[in-house]
């Protein structure tokens, strides 16, 4: 799939239809206002003079996968970057693992999901908290690519990342970010990759949107450090590469 087919489906919001089917509070009043204060540019402009070719498999959208216009967006800066380790945060059923490991035949992919006995009354404890407990209740991680032929690049971590050692992804120079979208998760999450690559890696967060104001919040964070962190125009994808 060629870069103008991604621009194109990207403006004509193919895949979007299932994006809004999320179980979220009512959005504070300044949420759009605070979305604003980080810059959209168009997916095209990050890409540059580089060209890529996408493997893309469509399918009926299922609540918390990524939908197929953000999975574009997300392939196309994967490819682009070239990583050997990728490291995914929030497997899920594992749509998006599964197409990373396709579209990066030569890398390794980490991804990290929460035990299979955690339960929400868990969540009860100190710490930072989490959300999306309906997409916890039913999800069947790693589903996806299960039984592939991508299967054995892909390495699965069952642990919640707030407690985790990240250095079991040793090597990652780019992450996907879409675990818990809460604040806390957002910057623990965000920091701790940082950490990981020493600075210098490519970023990219799935629901920097209004409905998601925790992440919009960790993300204005990093853009008041210095790190030039904007929205891929037409969808929910925030992304930031070290210079």
């Amino acid at each position: 799939m060629s870069l103008s087919t991604v621009k194109k489906l990207l403006q004509s919001g193919f895949g979007r239809m299932g994006y809004h089917i999320q179980r979220t509070p009512e959005p504070p009043p300044d949420a759009h206002i605070q979305l604003l204060k980080i810059p959209s540019v168009d997916l095209g402009s990050l890409l540059g003079d580089v060209k890529v070719n996408i493997t893309l498999s469509v399918q009926k959208y299922e609540d918390g996968m990524l939908p197929s216009d953000n999975a574009m967006a997300l392939l196309a800066l994967a490819i682009a970057a070239s990583p050997k380790v990728v490291l995914e945060i929030g497997t899920f059923m594992g749509h998006t693992t599964k197409l990373l490991a396709m579209n990066l035949p030569d890398s390794i992919i980490h991804s990290v999901d929460l035990p299979l006995d955690f339960i929400p009354e868990q969540d009860k404890v100190a710490g930072p908290k989490k959300d999306d407990f309906h997409l916890i209740a039913r999800r069947e991680v790693g589903r996806e690519y299960r039984g592939s032929s991508c299967e054995a690049r892909i390495r699965q971590h069952f642990v919640d990342t707030a407690a985790w050692n990240f250095k079991e992804a040793a090597g990652a120079t780019f992450f996907f970010i879409d675990g818990s979208h809460t604040y806390d998760y957002c910057k623990i999450d965000s920091e701790r990759c940082y950490e990981l690559c020493s600075g210098k890696g490519v970023f990219v967060w799935h629901d920097c949107d209004e409905a998601h104001p925790g992440v919009v919040k960790a993300l204005l964070e990093w853009r008041a450090l210095g790190r030039d962190v904007v929205r891929i125009a037409s969808t929910p994808i925030a992304f930031w590469k070290s210079s």
